[in-house]
């Protein structure tokens, strides 16, 4: 049952997704389409372009109650990761001076709103240790969590592979179970930063310390999703 349940696919309300996309201004995402999404090869596959949409809309589904800015939070969310591929462990920081020195986006906003990106994208990570600064912090820090174990499995194996190669299947997959009880076990990180109402973490979080207790059947699946990646 655990296994069936962990393999299960994400499922998005595209209907509440397509209104706030059809919200946000043309010309802000043609922009975005055609001068940033690129850059996103330059990452790792845990934080390529298929992690900023999924991430684009898991946050237009936590904020679909929350009155906010539809733009704002676009530009939050499709620069926040933007500068992994320079410097992963500061990427927060370099990605919001990315965005706030950004001559487009200072044609769009105001100062006022400059400073919300900005806090917003520094503020994403779940190791930070305060609270973020404004409700788009605390929406894209939610946002940017995973909800499907087998996606935190692909983006902490594949991040492993790229950045050391070097190391056995074994070896890598060891880093990824020591890495998921640092953060997401009973006594993880991670665990009591909820910011906002978000069923889909809670179950994620759930599942995920049951698979930590059976160590074998963690090895077992993410085993799998190691050869899959090194295949693909």
């Amino acid at each position: 049952m655990l296994k069936e349940e962990i393999i299960e696919d994400l499922v998005i309300n595209e209907e509440i997704v397509n209104s706030f996309k059809n919200n946000v201004d043309l010309s802000l995402k043609n922009y975005i389409e055609t001068n940033i999404i690129a850059e996103y090869d330059l990452n790792d596959k845990g934080h390529d372009i298929n992690h900023i949409n999924y991430v684009l809309n898991r946050a237009i589904e936590i904020a679909q109650n929350i009155d906010l800015n539809c733009d704002i939070l676009y530009v939050c969310v499709m620069f926040h990761d933007i500068a992994c591929h320079i410097d992963r462990d500061n990427h927060e920081i370099l990605s919001a001076k990315r965005a706030y020195e950004d001559k487009f986006l200072l044609k769009i906003f105001n100062s006022e709103q400059m400073e919300e990106i900005k806090s917003a994208i520094e503020d994403h990570r779940a190791s930070l240790e305060y609270i973020p600064r404004n409700i788009y912090g605390k929406v894209l820090s939610s946002a940017d969590r995973k909800v499907e174990v087998k996606l935190y499995l692909w983006a902490s194996i594949s991040y492993d592979i790229k950045k050391h190669p070097e190391l056995s299947k074994e070896e890598t997959i060891t880093n990824s179970y020591d890495f998921a009880i640092k953060k997401f076990g009973k006594e993880g990180y991670a665990v009591s930063k909820f910011y906002v109402e978000d069923e889909k973490y809670e179950r994620f979080l759930s599942l995920l310390q049951q698979l930590i207790e059976d160590k074998t059947l963690y090895f077992e699946i993410a085993g799998i999703i190691y050869e899959q990646i090194k295949n693909n």
